[in-house]
């Protein structure tokens, strides 16, 4: 079942890269590398001693959007965070990845406003210096920023997002946190064509 699952997952992520092209071969593509921070990501186990307390995560990756008109885009995103220890030695990585719509001003110079929205799945990775156990869980985020276009296909792209994602069970506790949700900053260097 979840080798079903994870299949259908890897399906639709590459049905959102190509569908945008297939639809409408005319429109811009946009490609961002960025610069994430995970502002306040806390994981409540159900074991005080195992909890990871809230910090930020840094980390990286890129998306790709599709303009299908001027005022509509579909994009998807992969981030990779870094790691984050708790007292006893645990340590969590997380990679997100995301599909999702967003809608757009038009050009006011070389502004362009937007806001966005999107479900996927979040990766967990945990190392218990034992070994390592792995969990896909639902995300989804909301938000907004902008293009600072500083030539025809070169900008700055900036960004706020509010994200959700569902937590691993480690300890099967009812005390255990099952949603973590913070604010997500971005920043980067964006590609049109």
């Amino acid at each position: 079942m979840k080798h079903r699952f994870l299949a259908l997952t890897m399906a639709l992520a590459v049905w959102a890269l190509i569908a945008p092209a297939v639809v409408c071969a005319e429109g811009e593509t946009e490609i961002t590398g960025f610069y994430q921070r995970y502002h306040d990501f806390s994981y409540q186990v159900g074991l005080p001693v195992f909890d990871f307390e809230p910090r930020s995560l840094a980390g990286g990756g890129f998306s790709l959007a599709q303009n299908i008109a001027p005022w509509f885009a579909m994009w998807t995103q992969f981030s990779f965070y870094g790691s984050t220890e708790n007292n006893v030695g645990l340590r969590v990585r997380l990679i997100n990845n995301q599909q999702g719509i967003r809608y757009q001003t038009k050009n006011y110079g070389p502004l362009r406003l937007y806001a966005k929205g999107g479900l996927g799945f979040s990766r967990f990775s945990i190392d218990t210096g034992q070994g390592s156990l792995g969990d896909t869980k639902f995300s989804a985020a909301y938000g907004g920023g902008a293009h600072v276009w500083m030539h025809d296909h070169v900008g700055i792209n900036l960004d706020v997002s509010h994200v959700l994602t569902g937590l691993p069970n480690l300890t099967d506790l009812d005390t255990r946190e099952k949603w973590d949700s913070g604010l997500v900053y971005t920043t980067g260097l964006t590609f049109r064509f």
